[in-house]
């Protein structure tokens, strides 16, 4: 174990300002409070101008060049900003939504943009279904290195569309994009025919084309937890998915999956949680360029409860024994995972009974100890979830709280990626 003292606090980048203040949030582990669904009242006036302090779920990535990606819904529109450097502002956001859609905007659900080798920006979002817990997942890509956005359309290959949610994406240096989600059209079948079906399953696509057009759907499993974020990183050009899955009969632990090998799941863990309920509470995993993967996640099985960390030495055919961070006794949640080398962050938040705490900590030697938790922000009003980013020689958290709007603060310096 080493000290505190190896994460740096540094400057925070605040892009926005949320007006106002409000009453601590009632948090519980199943369901923390989201900023993204409650912007300020100026936000929801008809006309109002689409900008970062109106986001709604924002969520950032950063390209190949150190460019900082902002994708985020606002009054059932979602928009696409870019900076150089957050602290100086983001370019004039452009809209990917021809009209106004039900869109998905909560932690475990929310607009996401990846950006190619060669500029292209590639977002994805969830907007509502007919059926109740159901949605489309569209696609939509910029080949002008974000100036325009295509018109968004279904990746499904269902006649009709609204089975899935939970999307995440990834491209590789190769140029081919990688979807997964969650997707009942199993589910739908089973009960058609008078059958049980546990939960919904896990489905994905891939596009050579630059995402002119994609792949037939592929199922990997069924049996999917049908609530919690999915969560996919590359192994160099080979996608990995982590999901929460059911195992007969109700147990809801996770699962992990190399795509395009195999497709055969490996259990994460045992933690034997029984619960005949959504916990939307998914997983995040970071996958460094040797390989070695580290999936974050939270549980409260019969085995083991709390925020776990585990990491595979030999590309996910096994894991190590999860390792708990986070204070249980203040509902430590919503973990996040970062690894470089063999320098690895954890992100997650904690709450105090009057206010949401956002903590970091590090690891210098793959996970196996860890630095004391670093408290870097708390607000006394609802917040999102944590993402940890990678930018220009810094690790930065990126965190949106109803208060303070969405800001990124650079954590620590961090320049060798081997």
């Amino acid at each position: 174990m080493f000290g505190a003292r190896k994460i740096y606090r540094a400057l925070v980048f605040t892009t926005c300002l949320l007006a106002g203040g409000g009453a601590a949030a009632q948090h519980t582990n199943h369901d923390q409070n989201k900023a993204g669904a409650h912007p300020p009242a100026q936000c929801l006036q008809e006309g109002t101008l689409p900008s970062v302090m109106c986001a709604e779920a924002p969520t950032p990535t950063v390209d190949g060049h150190g460019r900082w990606w902002l994708t985020w819904t606002q009054q059932g529109h979602v928009y696409v900003a870019s900076a150089h450097n957050p602290a100086d502002g983001f370019t004039r956001p452009v809209r990917v939504t021809q009209s106004a859609m039900h869109v998905d905007k909560n932690g475990e659900n929310r607009p996401k943009a990846v950006v190619a080798e060669n500029g292209d920006v590639y977002v994805s979002f969830t907007a509502k279904g007919k059926r109740e817990y159901t949605g489309v997942i569209y696609f939509s890509r910029s080949l002008d290195g974000g100036k325009t956005y295509s018109a968004p359309r279904p990746v499904t290959d269902e006649a009709e569309p609204g089975s899935q949610r939970f999307d995440t994406i990834a491209v590789t240096s190769s140029g081919r994009i990688y979807m997964a989600w969650l997707d009942k059209r199993d589910l739908f079948a089973a009960k058609n025919n008078g059958q049980v079906y546990r939960g919904a399953a896990l489905y994905y696509t891939w596009s050579d084309d630059r995402g002119a057009s994609f792949a037939p759907n592929t199922k990997v499993a069924d049996h999917s937890c049908e609530c919690c974020r999915t969560a996919m990183a590359l192994d160099g050009e080979t996608p990995v998915v982590v999901w929460r899955h059911v195992f007969a009969p109700n147990i809801r632990d996770h699962m992990v999956i190399r795509l395009n090998t195999n497709n055969i799941p490996v259990r994460l863990s045992d933690d034997h949680w029984a619960i005949d309920g959504c916990p939307h509470h998914g997983p995040a995993i970071s996958i460094t360029n040797a390989g070695v993967q580290h999936v974050v996640w939270y549980t409260d099985g019969e085995v083991r409860s709390g925020l776990f960390h585990a990491r595979s030495d030999d590309g996910g055919k096994s894991f190590s024994a999860p390792s708990g961070f986070g204070a249980t006794d203040r509902q430590a949640s919503h973990p996040h995972v970062l690894a470089i080398g063999k320098t690895v962050f954890l992100a997650w938040k904690e709450f105090t009974g009057e206010e949401s705490e956002l903590y970091v900590s590090q690891s210098a030697d793959a996970g196996r100890t860890w630095s004391v938790p670093l408290r870097v922000a708390q607000t006394p009003g609802p917040s999102d979830h944590p993402f940890l980013i990678h930018a220009n020689g810094w690790v930065h958290v990126s965190w949106t709280t109803m208060i303070e709007g969405w800001r990124s603060m650079r954590i620590a310096p961090l320049v060798d990626s081997h």
